[in-house]
């Protein structure tokens, strides 16, 4: 391959790539479009499998886009991105057309894309891919250290994956995202009801409250819903306020939820919202005055000292520092991709 094609290689495997990274830092994010996807082409009966085929095809999608960038098993790359690309093409030419109401979720929630851009970005990604590698011909063979440099990056990109599977997304793209004025922003849908089905939300958008969001009841064993209501405990106990959202009816809880000392405060909410609260199940959000300041995974909750510390602390502070820790995070991975697969 020649240089020209080589730069037309990587632009399309770089935008594979980070399509595919945005995707795996967000696993529920990637199954929620999944499922608009299955239910729009009347698949619904593969829900139950949208996680698994979501962080399937975004893996897919990142290591193809890797593997263009390294360079290596030129002419099996350049199928299967041929292949993805006009996979992608046909699926949005047919939603540019029949012009649903969901989001193409090519980017995860990071960048939002009208249908007919979605379109277009496919076309052009096509236009790149037939100068790279069109004809069809032998591309040469990448120097051995490439294949080291995949493999690395290969190796990061799983761990990567099973880091998002455990904890919440680095970065926050949803409507209910650290920083949102809950109440006061439009495009933030937040409410619950307590068991009489009234509307009770305002009541922790004042003072300093902390969210224990449980989107799927069923999901929560008798030993977490335990570990969430002594947490609801210590956090009432540090002086906050804390509110148990399910995603349930009155009266319609099952599994571990059935603890005395979690339904005693549970009020009931929307599941996709909930979702974009936290993305972990029985994760904990804080709020202050309303305002989203950090969020926490289920399987990393604060303790009883690091309660006490946020009653101290300046929220904003603490909002910004959380915010700028997710970022740099993540930027700092993306780079070392980055530089793995093209200065090795």
């Amino acid at each position: 391959m020649n240089g020209f094609n080589r730069i037309c290689a990587c632009i399309v495997g770089l935008v594979l790539f980070v399509a595919g990274l945005l995707k795996l830092m967000d696993p529920l994010g990637a199954s929620l479009v999944l499922q608009d996807y299955l239910s729009f082409f009347h698949l619904s009966f593969l829900r139950f499998a949208s996680g698994f085929l979501g962080l399937t095809f975004a893996l897919a999608e990142a290591l193809t886009g890797a593997a263009l960038i390294a360079g290596v098993w030129r002419r099996v790359t350049a199928m299967v991105s041929g292949i993805l690309l006009a996979l992608f093409t046909i699926l949005t030419f047919i939603i540019l057309i029949a012009n649903p109401a969901m989001d193409c979720g090519c980017f995860g929630q990071a960048i939002k894309l009208s249908h007919g851009g979605t379109f277009v970005k496919n076309l052009l990604l096509c236009a790149l891919w037939s100068l790279a590698f069109l004809p069809l011909r032998d591309y040469g063979k990448a120097q051995r250290m490439k294949y080291v440099s995949f493999a690395l990056a290969a190796v990061s990109l799983l761990l990567f994956t099973l880091y998002s599977c455990l904890s919440i997304p680095l970065m926050d793209f949803t409507s209910l995202k650290t920083g949102t004025e809950l109440g006061a922003d439009a495009s933030a849908e937040f409410y619950f009801y307590d068991a009489a089905g009234e509307y009770v939300e305002a009541e922790a958008l004042e003072g300093k409250t902390v969210l224990i969001s449980v989107y799927k009841p069923e999901g929560i064993s008798a030993r977490q819903a335990d570990r969430l209501s002594a947490f609801a405990r210590k956090a009432s106990a540090a002086g906050f306020r804390p509110f148990v959202l399910v995603a349930s009816a009155p009266g319609e809880i099952e599994g571990g939820l059935a603890s005395p000392a979690l339904l005693g405060i549970s009020y009931f909410a929307d599941k996709r919202m909930l979702m974009s609260l936290n993305r972990s199940n029985g994760g904990v959000t804080y709020l202050s005055d309303g305002q989203v300041i950090r969020k926490w995974s289920g399987s990393a909750l604060p303790d009883q000292a690091a309660l006490r510390q946020m009653q101290n602390s300046d929220p904003l502070e603490m909002m910004v520092r959380a915010k700028n820790k997710g970022n740099l995070q993540f930027q700092a991975f993306l780079l070392y991709v980055a530089a793995v697969l093209l200065l090795l």
